[in-house]
């Protein structure tokens, strides 16, 4: 029961925002899992610093992205996170693309018994392009940056814990982040602070579907000049529902779809969105 339960959460830890899901649970030592995922959202649909709806010109971003974990040891897992290509535009502009953020994590096991409980230390690097420029299709003097990386080193903390229902097929898992953040040139990010839950259950011995309800806000001042691109100033709640079907012993198809809105922290800060990834999977149990 196990084995399948972490395997669903391993995939979806990562989407195209700032939410993130956790577990408890660590990888068996000298297993891996890895899935390579592609995503795309378009809104015109901005939430201003206030939550105010402004409409815009439609702004698009698509993604490709590695996913990584390898159990060191029973209770100790590394994770990478690698997003290879961010193309951003909007309706009025060309597109821009560049490599994103490299993520790093050390995941480890508090528990291990019938509630895991896990503590991870994540360091995010400026390794995508902070500046990218944009041009305006009917006026080629005028720009906006819509770059593929914020442009600082951050560090998600992150407490997890998970529970399996046995003897049903079905699994829980909640956490809690914090996001430190430094600064981008001379301005000082707001750090994030994160939570959420999950529920997920197995149909047909192969097919594990979820759904996951998360918060992210701002920790601090409220910054004067917001960056959206950047998730500065930026918060939101995020729900959404995955699958996971393996193919065989080590071949999976996942799919997911994403949704950000105000139902319990005010949407601000950032384009209310629709994302759906599709991504492949190998693994090693």
């Amino acid at each position: 029961m196990k084995k399948y339960i972490y395997t669903f959460m391993l995939f979806a830890l990562y989407a195209p925002t700032a939410v993130q899901a956790q577990s408890g649970w660590t990888k068996p030592k000298d297993t891996y899992f890895l899935k390579v995922d592609y995503s795309s959202y378009t809104s015109s649909d901005f939430r201003n610093n206030t939550g105010n709806s402004l409409t815009t010109s439609d702004f698009t971003q698509n993604a490709i992205s590695a996913y990584g974990e390898y159990g060191i040891s029973n209770r100790l897992t590394a994770i990478a996170f690698v997003p290879f290509f961010k193309q951003n535009s909007y309706e009025t502009t060309n597109k821009v693309s560049g490599f994103g953020d490299v993520k790093l994590e050390l995941k480890y096991a508090l528990l291990n018994k019938s509630f895991p409980l896990s503590v991870s230390i994540a360091p995010e690097f400026p390794t995508g392009k902070k500046d990218n420029f944009a041009v305006n299709k009917s006026n080629p003097l005028e720009q906006i940056n819509l770059p593929s990386g914020d442009g600082e080193f951050n560090v998600w903390t992150t407490l997890a814990v998970s529970h399996t229902f046995t003897p049903l097929k079905l699994y829980a898992s909640a956490y809690s982040a914090f996001n430190y953040r430094t600064k981008y040139k001379e301005r000082d990010f707001q750090n994030q602070y994160q939570a959420g839950v999950e529920v997920g259950y197995q149909f047909f011995d192969r097919l594990w579907v979820n759904t996951k309800v998360s918060i992210l806000t701002g920790v601090g001042a409220q910054p004067t000049t917001a960056d959206f691109i950047r998730g500065d100033g930026t918060s939101y709640t995020g729900v959404s529902v995955g699958g996971l079907y393996e193919i065989g012993k080590n071949f999976g198809l996942t799919a997911q779809y994403f949704n950000s809105n105000s139902a319990i922290v005010k949407a601000k800060n950032i384009y209310a969105n629709n994302i759906l990834s599709f991504g492949i999977v190998y693994q090693k149990k």
